[in-house]
């Protein structure tokens, strides 16, 4: 309730004027492998292109922390490693896909997670998130819901570039390019760059990605594709439980250089009228070489240095049939193949000795799926997912059920989905030689979500869900024992609340609220707030000119630190707005201010946040 009235005082106290906050509009696609036949339940979030452009984040991070109840955590700066929270889960519960690869990293130290860092914003088309237990649609990993990203592509014959520099030595550029292969095909190639800046003491990032890409329709309508994305990136920052800037006792930067290779192909065929089957096939390679430096004992004790030179390589085959019962009806089902292999060479270093910290793993997963959703009478509709997966570890079973009722004379519909989900142990949890434990369980979550949305004839929509997730077996460190172990809980209640109108033809208005009540079994959790919300609002003078601007509130979070111990960062807000100018039909201008009050918080003691920053660019098309 304190954050509702914080955001409603803000509003009073702050108007912003922005382009309109298109990011919010419903979408079916990453939460089920069915047609779009208006079955599906759920809280569904997508960003576009169009909302792209018209805020100009400064990175995927700050993209994400505009969305409802996802919250971010990036102590260091851009150099830093950071962190998403969908509705206060772990980071590693979210499931990320990137053009369809599987991003999720079980060899690295944060249990699994994605390193948004790698993710240039400008690549990206379109970003779709599913909130909520989706295991029975993705398997292991997506046990708070699931982050896909399509990445954006000029139209055949086009080249498009852009060029940004900022406060603080940032900036960043890129150019993209696609022609005509034959009547039915396009070819593409992607290259870009940027440099974060020095917004942060001790922070760097430097990021260079090239991909190119081959795609077309065959037989009328079915699509095929084929694609390459390249990464490499070179980060810097003081180590996240050092203190920071403020507090390091040792002023010595961690290092760590990562790089990505990914290829991808997917192709669709129609077998019969009423059947449209699918086959993709990709394979990932991540790999981080990090050095961290010791961190001196505060009031909590010392943390040792160690090196880690990890590599998880991921290769996956899908085959995905979509068969439609008629016009109330349809059915999606298949079979899914993945193969992973992790490795770290590692070294711990005591001071007195350096211990190697060695260890590869391999796994495989055979998984079975199937999906069906109806058309009932009287408004009512249903969905059921089905999901299998066994291989080298024990075989687990999912589901989801969802439920949903329009009402025509109101245009208003009512909704309910239960689920439950896993994640297996990551490599490193499992693998590690200093505290690994290779008899580790899965983790488990039970999710059910109830929800109304309402639309105006129009002019806006508005909706309430209120929902539980229930996560179990968790995996916790144990000092008595020195090893990881399956002891943790935690349990989520929430209420998610939004309203997106039209206030005039050219001026929008859009806002959100999510309230949690976290427990935890294993003592209280950091580094996530319970409460979020923002207030965006779209303008639109003139064909020329739009400004978007966005606020939002974040509640106050434990955050910890050696030197510190836990110390609790207060509840902010942040302001960012955009102004774009389309200077011609092929060239626009637009200016950006990030945290536009100047707000004071730390994402981990001693790590302040960079005061208010400036961005200019340009976007051309030719």
């Amino acid at each position: 309730m304190r954050s509702l009235v914080v955001l409603a005082a803000a509003a009073v106290l702050h108007p912003l004027a922005s382009a309109a906050p298109r990011e919010l509009e419903e979408i079916v696609v990453v939460g089920s492998h069915l047609e779009d036949r208006g079955f599906h339940t759920g809280t569904r979030l997508a960003v576009d292109r169009a909302a792209l452009e018209g805020m100009m984040p400064a990175g995927a991070e700050q993209l994400l922390q505009r969305l409802p109840g996802v919250s971010v955590y990036r102590p260091g700066g851009a150099g830093g490693v950071s962190e998403v929270f969908l509705r206060g889960a772990e980071s590693n519960f979210t499931a990320v896909y990137v053009d369809g690869v599987r991003m999720n990293n079980p060899a690295n130290n944060r249990g699994g997670s994605f390193d948004w860092s790698t993710m240039a914003v400008n690549e990206i088309e379109r970003i779709d998130v599913a909130v909520g237990s989706m295991s029975a649609i993705h398997g292991s990993d997506a046990m708070a819901g699931v982050v896909r990203i399509e990445t954006a592509w000029p139209q055949p014959g086009q080249v498009a570039a852009y060029t940004e520099i900022g406060s603080d030595q940032a900036w960043r550029a890129g150019v993209a390019g696609s022609l005509g292969v034959g009547e039915t095909a396009s070819a593409g190639v992607r290259v870009s760059t940027l440099d974060a800046g020095t917004a942060i003491e001790g922070s760097r990032l430097e990021l260079d990605s090239f991909a190119a890409r081959l795609a077309g329709v065959h037989h009328g309508d079915d699509a095929w594709r084929l694609g390459v994305r390249v990464i490499d990136r070179r980060r810097s920052s003081y180590p996240e439980v050092s203190g920071g800037p403020r507090y390091a006792v040792l002023d010595v930067l961690e290092h760590a250089d990562g790089s990505e290779v990914g290829l991808s192909g997917s192709g669709e065929w129609t077998v019969a009228e009423r059947w449209q089957t699918e086959l993709a096939a990709n394979w990932r390679r991540l790999e981080d070489d990090s050095r961290t430096p010791p961190v001196a004992p505060g009031l909590l004790d010392g943390q040792p240095g160690y090196t880690s030179d990890s590599e998880h390589e991921r290769a996956q085959l899908q085959w995905i049939n979509r068969v439609g019962l008629g016009a109330d009806s349809g059915v999606a089902f298949g079979l899914d193949v993945v193969e992973e292999d992790g490795r770290d060479d590692g070294t711990l270093d005591l001071g007195f000795a350096v211990l190697p910290n060695t260890y590869r793993m391999e796994r495989s997963t055979r998984s079975g799926f199937l999906e069906w959703g109806h058309a009932w009478p009287a408004g009512f509709s249903s969905t059921l997912a089905l999901r299998r997966d066994g291989g080298t570890e024990e075989s687990r079973s999912s589901g989801a059920l969802g439920l949903a009722r329009a009402f025509g004379s109101v245009d208003g519909r009512a909704w309910a989905r239960v689920a439950n989900g896993f994640k297996l142990p990551s490599f490193f949890a499992l693998g590690n030689p200093l505290y690994g434990n290779p008899d580790l369980e899965p983790e488990q979550v039970r999710s059910v979500e109830l929800g109304y949305d309402q639309t105006f004839e129009g002019r806006g929509t508005a909706g309430v869900s209120v929902f539980r997730s229930e996560f179990e077996d968790l995996v916790d460190f144990d000092f008595e024992t020195f090893r990881n172990v399956n002891r943790g809980g935690i349990d989520v209640d929430g209420v998610y609340l939004y309203a997106q109108f039209a206030v005039a033809a050219n001026l929008r208005l859009a806002i959100d609220a999510t309230l949690l009540d976290i427990r935890s079994a294993s003592g209280p959790l950091r580094r996530r707030p319970e409460n979020t919300g923002g207030i965006h609002l779209g303008w639109q003078p003139s064909a020329l000119w739009s400004v978007d601007a966005a606020l939002r509130y974040v509640d106050e979070r434990l955050i910890t630190s050696v030197p510190t111990g836990d110390v609790t960062d207060g509840a902010y807000l942040l302001a960012d707005a955009t102004v774009r100018f389309r200077a011609a039909e092929r060239v626009s201008l637009w200016f950006a201010i990030d945290n536009a009050l100047d707000t004071d918080y730390s994402d981990a003691p001693g790590f302040a946040a960079p005061g208010i920053q400036a961005r200019l660019g340009t976007d051309l098309r030719f």
